[in-house]
């Protein structure tokens, strides 16, 4: 969620409370707090956060509930590599909620790919092909 940063009552750095599992980090005016993927947490969500900071419960009735998409193939390992067929088309999707984690070890070994380099990790346990479907 995003809600007005109270003055004073809000964190200026990002926070990670793991017992939580909440994030919170400051947006110029605005605070964005982020748990887990399930929206119907965003009550804990906020209740967690008011725990840390009560003085933002000011803010609270203005909190702005929004959902971001996260990609996930069914077998939860992402999709990089080249699409047989079309030239110049790549992928580099379907990370889930590893998106952050395993996004630049993707984009690197991806980079080699387009670059015709041979990448350092062997990508083809992520090729799409492991679907029966393509």
């Amino acid at each position: 969620m995003t809600l007005p940063a109270t003055e004073g009552a809000s964190p200026f750095v990002s926070l990670t409370d793991e017992a939580r599992r909440i994030v919170a980090r400051r947006l110029s005016t605005r605070l964005r707090v982020v748990g887990t993927s399930e929206m119907a947490r965003a009550r804990s969500v906020l209740a967690a956060l008011l725990d840390l900071f009560p003085a933002m419960q000011a803010s609270a009735g203005e909190a702005v509930h929004w959902c971001g998409l996260r990609p996930m193939t069914p077998d939860g390992s992402p999709v990089i590599g080249r699409v047989e067929g079309t030239p110049n088309l790549f992928l580099n999707t379907g990370h889930g909620t590893l998106g952050w984690t395993l996004g630049a070890g993707s984009a690197a070994a991806l980079a080699d790919l387009i670059c015709d380099a041979s990448p350092r990790l062997d990508l083809s346990p992520f090729s799409i092909k492991r679907f029966s479907f393509f």
